[in-house]
């Protein structure tokens, strides 16, 4: 979190990239994202507002994303953070099964809309 906070405060964009574990972010990320709750405590509310904007991109084998979306949204929300939107590329059980799917695309699109 040492390398994490720093970043976090100076940044406009924040992309979460994560396999979907059992329909929610990986346990890493959680953490992560639930360890910034410190950035919020304090002088000043360093985390929440300040025209800062997040993207969601995920892979999984199957396609159960509708859980993680509603915490996304309602992260966001409470961040008010403006939600650039999300990539959910499902149904990737073997290496490779990913290449030439519409999402990837999806992806390269969403990174560039970002300025």
């Amino acid at each position: 979190m040492a390398q994490i906070y720093p970043a976090v405060k100076e940044c406009d964009v924040v992309v979460l990239a994560t396999p979907l574990y059992y329909w929610n972010m990986s346990g890493q990320i959680r953490t992560a994202v639930d360890r910034l709750f410190a950035l919020e405590e304090g002088d000043g509310n360093l985390l929440r507002g300040h025209d800062r904007a997040s993207a969601l991109l995920m892979a999984a084998e199957g396609h159960g994303f509708e859980d993680v979306l509603t915490y996304y949204d309602h992260l966001m929300e409470h961040l008010r953070w403006k939600n650039l939107g999300h990539v959910l590329a499902g149904g990737n059980m073997s290496v490779g099964d990913i290449k030439d799917k519409p999402e990837i695309r999806q992806a390269y699109e969403l990174g560039k809309s970002i300025q």
